[in-house]
């Protein structure tokens, strides 16, 4: 008897949510299908079954953690309304999402393994972050993406680099330098959106 639809959906889910944690772990090329199979305890032969290849779990992967980044976005400007940028800053550049490799946002977790991957993954990281800056720019109140692109490179490329450093301090002063200009950024674009008003 065939599994039904929603039955496959749940362990295409339960696949993607394992394969998910391992490549921001891991990286792409550090897991297999064998790696990948086994974190979400099956057989790579019931992998196949629901995915091609490596590349379609990783680009599926990519399209999930950029979707919840801009439904994230949402949710700060909705629970927090225009103090929203300074909630947001706080989390993503504290400890928890610094420190959590396997729950962090994809762009610090996983862009550098993007930028070798295949055309299909590199259009959906660029469409979905295009949808992620238009929704900073639009809770920013500007009306260009420059300021959005900014900000988002900026925390991404820090995280990063605080990842990668052994020494505490430093790990400390890179993320401070970054609070820092990220708050000039936006209170930049605050007193514009007040001088509009």
């Amino acid at each position: 008897m065939r599994a039904s639809e929603e039955h496959m959906k749940k362990i295409r889910s339960h696949i993607l949510g394992a394969a998910s944690k391992g490549f921001r772990e891991d990286g792409y090329g550090g897991l297999g299908i064998n790696g990948l199979a086994k974190r979400a305890g099956m057989t790579s032969g019931a992998f196949y079954g629901h995915f091609a290849s490596k590349d379609e779990a990783f680009s599926e992967v990519v399209k999930k953690g950029l979707e919840d980044y801009a439904q994230a976005i949402e949710g700060f400007e909705k629970d927090y309304g225009v103090e929203w940028p300074e909630y947001f800053l706080r989390y993503y550049l504290g400890k928890e999402h610094v420190e959590n490799l396997e729950c962090s946002c994809v762009v610090p977790g996983l862009s550098a393994d993007v930028m070798r991957a295949n055309t299909e993954t590199k259009e959906i990281y660029s469409d979905v972050s295009g949808r992620i800056a238009q929704n900073i720019a639009d809770g920013l109140g500007k009306k260009n993406l420059s300021d959005s692109w900014a900000l988002m490179s900026l925390l991404a490329g820090s995280v990063m680099m605080a990842r990668c450093v052994s020494d505490p301090q430093q790990k400390k002063d890179i993320l401070n330098a970054a609070q820092d200009w990220a708050n000039k950024m936006i209170e930049k674009s605050s007193s514009v959106v007040k001088d509009n008003q």
